[in-house]
């Protein structure tokens, strides 16, 4: 997929683009019968939504809805259907676009997995950016979000506040977890500008992981299943003994 001009101008100024109606509806059901089975099973890696302590998760795992699945990780690993999304030719093409490399590499560490957002028990999710806890010698990180299913504010659509990744932030406007404090002066004004990233099934959402986004809970009695997985270019370089170095990187293939 070759992006236009406005296209690459609009990701420079917001920090995100919206590809819309990328996945055939049978990917798109393949996937989703796949999650729902790996889900099931409680298939290993995951995370709970107990563990994340986020608001509206479960205090524990023996609360009422502890045992909820937030996130089925190693999404790259768990099956060839997920592989191939993570290698989506007309992806990878806007990506390398945007970054302006030939050699594109994703990152098994960070994302990699299935978001899911169940009925009752799903958390919400403030205002962060992902690079806050990643280590790397530079910000230039895109990540890939595909929608399984429709993502609308009632089911916990995605949150962006547009051109954040170009922001200097103090670090008393962040709490001990790096989330952006709702009362400070300077995030007031900058969260007045939040936009909802409504996506339908097969959309895809390309956006930098040093752009604040945030997420609320799951209304509605239908989970909500996403795809995420990120991507940087050669130049940008994990930091040796780090987590974020702690895989080893896998190149997503130019089509021959």
């Amino acid at each position: 997929m070759s992006l236009n001009p406005a296209q690459l101008q609009q990701f420079k100024i917001d920090g995100y683009l919206v590809l819309s109606d990328l996945l055939a509806d049978q990917q798109i059901q393949q996937l989703r019968a796949l999650t729902e089975t790996h889900l099931k099973q409680r298939r290993e890696p995951l995370e709970l939504e107990s563990e994340v302590n986020y608001p509206g998760a479960p205090v524990s795992r023996e609360a009422e809805g502890g045992a909820t699945i937030r996130r089925l990780r190693s999404a790259y690993q768990r099956d060839p259907l997920y592989r191939d999304l993570a290698q989506h030719p007309l992806v990878a093409e806007a990506i390398r676009q945007i970054l302006t490399c030939e050699q594109l590499l994703l990152n098994p560490s960070h994302h990699n997995c299935i978001m899911t957002k169940q009925p009752a028990y799903s958390s919400a999710t403030l205002w962060h950016r992902d690079t806050r806890y990643w280590h790397f010698d530079n910000k230039y990180l895109i990540n890939a979000w595909f929608a399984l299913g429709n993502e609308l504010p009632d089911n916990g659509a995605m949150q962006i506040l547009p051109g954040s990744h170009r922001w200097e932030i103090q670090e008393d406007a962040l709490d001990e977890a790096q989330f952006l404090k709702p009362d400070h002066p300077f995030n007031q004004d900058r969260m007045a500008t939040a936009r909802t990233v409504a996506l339908q099934a097969g959309d895809v959402v390309l956006f930098s992981a040093h752009c604040f986004h945030a997420a609320g809970k799951n209304m509605t009695d239908r989970s909500k299943y996403s795809v995420v997985f990120t991507y940087h270019g050669a130049t940008t370089k994990p930091l040796p003994g780090t987590p974020s170095a702690s895989q080893p990187e896998i190149p997503v293939v130019t089509p021959g």
